[in-house]
């Protein structure tokens, strides 16, 4: 590995693992993110922080002087145009500082909302959102970046990243939920979800920055099992050490709930939590193929969900109490 590294975003929930990675392996890290005061209170003097905000670029000037390699962490989910010139003043950065390797970390958001079909980087991209839209458009930036001027680039679509300790994500919610018996018995509808655990995320950056065929390509990269929303539910159930109810939800009352509150939030003018977009993310299927990846990569994932959950509820349960 490269003898400086960037790591932007490095304070937030998938950078802070990249870089206690890169620092066992004893590589050299700039670690930035926009409060400097994070990264210092994470690694210490282990690390060189950096103060630096997508949507403020003139803060990104020099940020790239003396690295070798960029791994571009940093995004939100307020993902605005600001950050577009972002990703770009860092791109522009990284050339005249002269970088050698540059890994975009995005997101399958950038491909749609995912559908009854395994999607794979072929899959003609067709995202919804506005965080969809602009991770699309970094991404166009990235590889226009490499052709331009020689770098080496590699761009990963991640789906929803679980394990670690993270407590914000869809995952904790639903573990807590689950727990405190707010989460019903869905129905199994066989829908199939990707997932990915944090680490092998990691993994799967080092390699997109090491392996020199992975220049100009772009990678999905998920854990390799599909997941049902019933499944899930069920795993959790038994991390917790909790009884399932014998009872399901029948999917037509949940329709019909979410209908309910589709109806509420027109009338209220704010988003009620059970509605049909809600509904849809539970028994909808967003599934991805990590195939090139591993192919080409030799990216070996080391963990499931299903392995994963025991650390992630102990994790909650020190959280909790």
């Amino acid at each position: 590995m490269s003898s400086l590294v960037l790591v932007t975003g490095a304070s937030g929930y998938i950078g802070r693992r990249l870089v206690d990675a890169l620092l066992h392996q004893g590589v050299a890290v700039r670690a930035a993110a926009r409060d400097a005061a994070r990264i210092k209170a994470f690694w210490s003097a282990k690390v060189e922080a950096a103060s630096v905000d997508l949507a403020r670029p003139h803060t990104l000037a020099g940020v790239c002087d003396g690295v070798d390699a960029v791994f571009h962490l940093a995004s939100g989910a307020d993902e605005s145009g600001d950050r577009m010139f972002g990703a770009r003043a860092l791109l522009a950065d990284a050339v005249r500082a002269g970088v050698k390797r540059f890994v975009y970390m995005s997101s399958v958001k950038a491909m749609g909302e995912g559908g009854p079909s395994r999607l794979t980087e072929s899959s003609p991209a067709l995202p919804v959102s506005s965080y969809g839209r602009a991770k699309y458009a970094a991404e166009q930036l990235v590889f226009e970046a490499g052709r331009q001027h020689g770098l080496h680039v590699c761009v990963l679509r991640l789906p929803l990243v679980y394990g670690g300790n993270d407590d914000k994500g869809n995952l904790p919610r639903m573990i807590a939920a689950i727990d405190r018996g707010r989460f019903p018995p869905l129905p199994e509808t066989g829908n199939k979800r990707s997932m990915v655990h944090v680490d092998d995320v990691v993994q799967a950056a080092l390699l997109a920055a090491e392996r020199p065929q992975a220049n100009g390509q772009l990678y999905l990269v998920t854990d390799g099992r599909d997941y049902s929303t019933r499944e899930i539910y069920l795993a959790i159930c038994a991390a917790l050490g909790r009884r399932p109810p014998r009872w399901v939800l029948p999917l037509a009352g949940l329709h019909a709930a979410a209908r309910l509150g589709d109806a509420v939030g027109f009338i209220a003018r704010r988003d009620i939590p059970l509605n049909s977009a809600a509904v849809e993310k539970l028994t909808g299927s967003a599934w991805y193929s990590s195939e090139k990846i591993r192919r080409e990569l030799d990216f070996q994932p080391a963990h499931t969900l299903i392995d994963a959950l025991p650390a992630m509820v102990a994790h909650y349960r020190d959280k909790s109490a």
